[in-house]
Order: structure tokens, then C-alpha cells, then sequence
């Protein structure tokens, strides 16, 4: 009786066992379909949709109209604005040269000397044949019945041929011959400027040199350089130019346009000219150098390179429509270092992606975080 007892008392600890099981299972399903609980849960579908994970934060800016400064990038070389080249006028030998290269000479100043012993004979023998001729004039005029004081008298006709026969015109002509040959055995500057060129030596003849020295004027400088026949109509006498010698890296020196060659090369290059101030005497003939020509351009649609991008071989720009990225195809103009000219594909005013759009997709979802006006 008593392990019978025992028995129905073990069932009955189970049951109850089974029964708090049950319970508590029980609560948890109804916890689980509360409608609180429910709520909670839509409200984060909602917030996950309002707020996707793939949107961008992009920069934006307008489209603007209005003048494109137009950058066309050549090559050139640096001359001095005035260069005089200073020859040799006769012949003979350097007995004193005057000047090394780089020296500053002023118009006049005497550069070189050279032998004159031969010019100072013929000067004399040329002297002496004058007073023998204008002898031989006056005879000749005495012999017409006239004196050589009374030229008002004197048929111009018979004065004439009084010196062709005298002698007198060509000793007057030998005599103006050798005073100018003197003259040329003293080198002068014929302007101002710096010397260059120079390798004559003293005591040589002058048949070793093709010149004496070039003198430039390096106050100002011609920058020449070539631009392309498509480029032509971009340029004109008066338009600025910044110049940029290789030798000098970081330096520009601004320039304007004085000059246009109207024919083209051989090889359909346009030749321009432009004066370069050179005020700290840093820019030197012959210098290599990369040349900008700006040329405001009214009118153009405008955009910045950051926003044109390469999407199936062609130029995209993307625009912002109702929070979301558009992509449009476009076609660009002229280009310079920033910005690009659109000839189609945008119009003034509209509201375009030009930062943080490398990878975005049309119709993507997009926070403007600043817009460039």
C-alpha cells in the first residue's frame, strides 16, 4: 500500500511539472504577439526604408551661363623685344675691344677699335685729289668765261659738266668714301642694350668673325609661339597671355598679344607675338617656354570638370531630381584648367552632382550636403 502511494504521489508531481511547462510556454507565445511588440517592429521596416543605407551625401552646384575664359596651351621660345646686331662695315684688324658680354652699353658708346693706319692714307690721297679737281673746275669755268664765286650766273647745265670733266664729282665721292671707311674703324653702339654674341678678339682680323656683337633690349620681351588654324578665331592683338619659361619652374609672367602672323605654316600652325614685361631681368633670350592664351569666350553654358564623367564611352553629368541622381549624357565644348563649356544635354539653372559621384548609379538616392551656387 505504501509503494502504491508512493507511485500515485510521483504522478501527481509530474502533472504539476507539466502543467507550470505549459504555462509558461503559453506566455511566451502571447508575449510574442503583442501588439506593442508588432508596432516596434514596424516602425523600424518604416525607418529603414525612409533612410536607406546606399544613399550618398554629394556635393552639388548650378549650371551657370555666362563668359568661359578659354585656356589654349602652346609651346614657344623668349626673344629680346629689340635685338641690333652690330656688324663689321670694313675690313682690317682689332686693335682694342671695349666690352665683354652681359655689359649694359648706351646708343654711341665706342665698343671696338680697329687698325686705322690704311684708312687715314686713303682719307689724305682722297684730300689731295678734292683740291686737284676743284682746280681743274675753275678752269674749266674761266674757260666758259666764269668764276667759280659767281654760281648764280652759272647755267646749272654748264656747272655740271664743268665738274664731270674737272674730276670734281668723282673726288667728291672718293673724298665722302674715305671719311665714312675712317669712321667705321671705330665700332659705336647703335642703340642701347646688353651685349651679347660676343667672341671678337684684339689683335685678329675681322674675317674670323660674321659680326661683332648682337646688342638686345631686354626691358620687354617677345614671346613667339604657334597655335593651331582651330584656335585662330580664339585670338587677337589684346588678348592676355601668360607666359611660363621652362627654366624657371613656379614662375609666370603676364604678357599681351601685339602681333598675328594673317598666313599660316606649312604645317597649318598659326605665328603669334606677345610682349612680356621683364622687370626683375629674369626672362633671357632664347628661353624655352609654355605659353596660356585666355580668351573670353560670352555666352556658354558652364559647368565644373568635377561633375563630367566617362560612362559607356560617353560624357555624363548627373543632376538632382526629387532627392535622387539623374544621369545625363552631354556634349562638351571648350575646356580649361576647372571647367568645361556644355553644347548639349543641360540647361541655366539646373541642380548637378560635382563631388562624391564616382561611383553613383542613375536613380540613386542622394543627400545634397553643399551646393555651390
Amino acid at each position: 500500500m505504501q509503494e502504491k502511494g508512493l507511485i500515485n504521489s510521483g504522478k501527481m508531481g509530474n502533472m504539476k511539472l507539466k502543467f507550470i511547462k505549459s504555462c509558461f510556454i503559453s506566455g511566451i507565445i502571447v508575449s510574442s504577439c503583442n501588439p506593442a511588440n508588432t508596432s516596434d517592429s514596424a516602425g523600424k521596416n518604416s525607418l529603414s526604408v525612409d533612410t536607406p543605407s546606399d544613399t550618398l551625401n554629394v556635393e552639388a552646384g548650378y549650371v551657370k551661363k555666362g563668359l568661359f575664359v578659354n585656356e589654349t596651351w602652346c609651346n614657344g621660345s623668349l626673344q629680346a623685344w629689340q635685338k641690333a646686331i652690330v656688324p663689321f662695315e670694313i675690313q682690317g684688324n682689332i686693335l682694342k675691344v671695349n666690352i665683354v658680354n652681359g655689359q649694359q652699353v648706351t646708343a654711341g658708346q665706342l665698343l671696338a677699335q680697329l687698325d686705322d693706319y690704311r684708312q687715314q692714307q686713303n682719307l689724305k690721297e682722297a684730300e689731295l685729289n678734292f683740291e686737284q679737281a676743284l682746280l681743274n673746275f675753275e678752269d674749266q669755268l674761266l674757260l666758259s668765261g666764269y668764276r667759280s664765286d659767281d654760281t648764280v650766273r652759272i647755267p646749272k647745265t654748264l656747272m655740271r659738266m664743268a665738274k664731270i670733266r674737272s674730276g670734281l664729282t668723282s673726288a667728291e665721292l672718293a673724298l665722302q668714301k674715305s671719311r665714312r671707311e675712317l669712321q667705321n674703324t671705330r665700332i659705336t653702339a647703335p642703340v642701347s642694350g646688353l651685349v651679347a654674341g660676343l667672341s671678337a678678339q684684339a689683335f685678329t682680323p675681322v674675317s674670323e668673325y660674321k659680326y661683332f656683337c648682337m646688342l638686345l633690349n631686354s626691358s620687354k620681351m617677345a614671346a613667339t609661339f604657334r597655335l593651331l588654324e582651330t584656335d585662330a578665331a580664339l585670338v587677337k592683338p589684346g588678348i592676355n597671355v601668360k607666359v611660363m619659361p621652362v627654366a624657371l619652374p613656379g614662375k609666370s609672367f603676364a604678357g599681351v598679344i601685339t602681333e598675328i602672323d594673317p598666313s599660316l605654316g606649312e604645317n597649318g600652325f598659326l605665328q603669334v607675338t606677345a610682349r612680356v614685361e621683364n622687370v626683375d631681368g629674369l626672362l633671357l633670350d632664347g628661353m624655352k617656354i609654355k605659353v596660356v592664351v585666355n580668351a573670353g569666350l560670352p555666352g556658354q553654358i558652364i559647368v565644373p570638370k568635377t561633375a563630367v564623367l566617362a560612362r559607356q564611352n560617353r560624357q555624363v553629368v548627373f543632376t538632382v531630381e526629387n532627392g535622387r541622381a539623374i544621369w545625363n549624357y552631354v556634349t562638351t565644348g571648350f575646356e580649361n584648367s576647372t571647367q568645361y563649356t556644355i553644347t548639349e544635354g543641360l540647361t541655366e539653372g539646373q541642380l548637378i552632382i560635382t563631388g562624391n559621384n564616382l561611383t553613383i548609379g542613375h536613380e540613386a538616392p542622394v543627400i545634397v550636403k553643399k551646393a555651390n551656387p
